[in-house]
């Protein structure tokens, strides 16, 4: 990565700054839980609602198999063209001022998108380009309010986000059929919580503390530090598992046997025990003084579970799903925690945070499902996956063993690594 990068820092707060942002200070404690609640809230119902009904969308727009491919992937590919400016951004205009913005962008993204094809495009760019804004910047905002209280706030980051995702693709058909089968109005009624956190976050805003004030500072990187790389990686390797399991696990499980409403019903029991695991497992990790031992843990579960989903007798894939609920579910949110917990700042957080999402996210995105798929053609079957879950599973344990070490990423300036 570059290190020749303008950057800003921050002024210190005045003493009544740091008074008002106390999280003892009941009104902005109050608003800045709500904002993470509901930017949370809103990362994944607006793309994720659109899997249901593709079929009406592809027969009522006349779209080709290959464009319905590109519109799904669009959005993992957003997050690696506009989450590395989201540190840039967040320093220039403000973390609320950002927030804002990459809300009512998403406004118009979900509100165009029901206007034609281009439109549909268009606006699954604007949307994923606020998502990854707000995914990037969400544990910043947790670590500048609440840098004592990053374990349980993460959790209810990664549970919420889980929440989203689980109900908007479990209500995207009712609703769809509540409003006489129009998917325009299925996908357009998740605008509301988009409103709602617009709301929170210029409330924030107009709190009368300018967080965005900024003055030139010296260019610095946090590439050097050998965290950095090793949390980018591992965060890589959860996602590719959890991406391959998402888009292949029906698959896998119906080779087993299976009908579909017994697949749909076991995936869906995977997707609601990554919610409890969400919420509990940062707040554990935030308490110890190391995450080694938990960080291994969820990693374990998760990827002798993927295994499990292959070998084991139809009778228990029950269980097994929600131990590979809990692994990954647990595995996602302790590697979103660490971007926060391995932050010297809120810089470093910010800068860490846009590293880590942006080539995760799209690392994971990519090669997970695209690497299952080419095992099940080259071999025609699915046993042979278990090599990629257990080379994924290996090098998680290394790169997660190593980021998860007591240690805080630092930022240096360029004129000290040429030194």
């Amino acid at each position: 990565m570059s290190t020749s990068e303008n950057t800003l820092e921050q002024r210190p707060p005045s003493d009544e700054a740091t008074m008002l942002l106390e999280p003892s200070n009941t009104r902005n404690a109050v608003l800045s839980i709500l904002l993470v609640v509901f930017i949370s809230m809103n990362l994944r119902p607006l793309l994720t609602s659109v899997a249901p009904v593709l079929q009406d969308i592809q027969r009522d727009l006349s779209i080709s198999n290959f464009w319905i491919s590109i519109l799904m992937t669009v959005p993992v590919i957003c997050l690696g063209i506009f989450g590395p400016f989201a540190s840039v951004l967040s320093r220039r205009l403000g973390l609320e001022g950002v927030i804002v913005a990459a809300l009512a962008f998403a406004f118009m993204g979900a509100t165009l998108r029901s206007f034609g094809i281009v439109p549909l495009y268009l606006g699954t760019v604007m949307i994923g380009a606020s998502m990854s804004l707000l995914g990037i910047l969400t544990p910043v905002l947790i670590k500048r309010d609440f840098p004592q209280k990053v374990g349980p706030m993460m959790g209810l980051f990664a549970m919420i986000l889980g929440f989203g995702a689980a109900v908007s693709t479990a209500s995207a058909v009712p609703i769809k059929e509540a409003f006489g089968g129009s998917w325009r109005i299925g996908l357009s009624v998740w605008i509301m919580p988009v409103v709602v956190a617009a709301v929170i976050a210029i409330a924030m805003l107009r709190s009368g503390i300018n967080h965005g004030r900024t003055h030139a500072a010296k260019k610095y990187t946090i590439m050097h530090d050998p965290i950095s790389w090793q949390l980018t990686a591992f965060f890589a390797l959860i996602a590719s598992s959890a991406y391959a399991a998402i888009s292949w696990g029906p698959s896998m499980l119906a080779a087993r046997g299976l009908d579909a409403q017994t697949c749909g019903f076991i995936m869906s029991v995977f997707f609601l025990a990554q919610m409890p695991s969400g919420l509990i497992v940062p707040m554990i990790a935030g308490k110890m003084r190391d995450q080694r031992l938990i960080t291994s843990a969820m990693v374990i579960l998760a990827s002798l579970g993927m295994i499990a989903f292959l070998f084991a007798p139809t009778w228990s894939l029950l269980g097994v799903a929600v131990i590979v609920g809990i692994g990954q579910g647990g595995g996602f949110a302790v590697a979103l925690t660490l971007i926060v917990l391995r932050s010297a700042d809120q810089q470093v957080a910010a800068k860490l945070s846009s590293v880590v999402q942006s080539i995760g996210y799209v690392v994971g995105g990519l090669v997970g499902p695209f690497a299952v798929g080419l095992l099940h053609d080259f071999s025609g079957n699915w046993s042979v996956v278990a090599i990629f879950y257990t080379v994924v599973g290996v090098l998680s344990l290394a790169f997660g063993y190593g980021a998860s070490r007591n240690h805080k990423v630092q930022k240096r300036c360029k004129a000290d690594i040429h030194l």
